[in-house]
């Protein structure tokens, strides 16, 4: 599972260098984080239709509540994680020397993946 996400990883660090020439760390972590947070938000649509959990009950609270559960629930777990995975000491480098970039075919598959199973189990659970 992770030599998959390697590979999406790695295919999002070559699109994005050959998009953004300076700013291609930070829109690289931002992309991956953001459907990343997809994927969290999903897992947790899941486990509260499955587990009687309290991750934090939307529909009955104000909106800063929930923009700060929001943050500490899937945004700020997804940046650290992806940070960790891409570039602490520089294991980007790494990862680009281990594994081929497949012109964003993994990144959009990925992408398209990330959506269209959290919509599933928006409408289905």
């Amino acid at each position: 599972m992770i030599k998959i996400y390697d590979k999406i990883c790695v295919d999002a660090v070559v699109q994005s260098k050959i998009a953004n020439n300076g700013f291609w760390k930070f829109n690289t972590i931002m992309y991956m984080s953001a459907f990343l947070c997809i994927n969290f938000m999903t897992i947790a649509i899941i486990l509260k239709s499955i587990l009687p959990l309290e991750l934090g009950d939307f529909y009955e609270k104000k909106s800063l509540t929930i923009k700060r559960e929001a943050l500490m629930y899937f945004v700020i777990p997804a940046f650290l994680a992806n940070y960790f995975i891409l570039f602490f000491n520089n294991r980007y480098e790494k990862l680009l020397e281990k594994y081929e970039a497949h012109n964003g075919k993994y990144i959009l598959r990925y992408i398209i993946f990330s959506i269209l199973l959290f919509f599933i189990c928006v409408f289905v659970f």
